[in-house]
């Protein structure tokens, strides 16, 4: 069941998931969190899971080979998410441990929803979600050529 929207009682049920609420009805998290969401459900791991949630669509965001985001895939996640979000549904973007790969997919649908800067939009998940990596700490090129110069720090 999905986390319910910011509530006293729904932040503690969020916290009992492990999932982050990084904007309305969008949630990030690792994937303890995906089985049991009430919605739409993004895997963005590298690989497919060897045993895959039934309903969650896989889209990886990293190429490990280049050491370098996705970008074409965070952008389909990003109008996916959006698509959702319209039509009042809940999206759960997940990895492992909603750490690296899930905070980059949340932080990018903000960059791109909200047109800023990716590092403000790390910020606003780190705001919900504190242990959270941002890419320039993980990825090698970064940030990713395909984002324009002034959203770039």
């Amino acid at each position: 069941m999905a986390p319910k929207p910011a509530t006293a009682s729904a932040r503690k049920s969020t916290k009992r998931s492990g999932a982050s609420e990084i904007a309305p009805g969008v949630f990030v998290g690792g994937w303890n969190d995906a089985g049991d969401f009430d919605g739409v459900r993004i895997c963005v791991l590298d690989e497919p899971p060897a045993e895959p949630i039934p309903g969650a669509t896989h889209l990886p965001i990293y190429d490990e080979a280049r050491d370098a985001v996705l970008v074409a895939n965070l952008d389909r996640i990003a109008t996916m998410v959006a698509s959702a979000a319209a039509e009042q549904k809940p999206v759960l973007l997940f990895c492992g441990h909603g750490i690296r790969r899930g905070s980059l997919a949340a932080a990018w649908y903000l960059h791109r929803q909200d047109g800023v800067s990716l590092d403000d939009a790390y910020e606003r998940v780190r705001a919900v979600r504190p242990k959270i990596e941002t890419g320039a700490e993980w990825v090698g090129h970064w940030p990713p050529s395909e984002v324009p110069a002034r959203h770039r720090r």
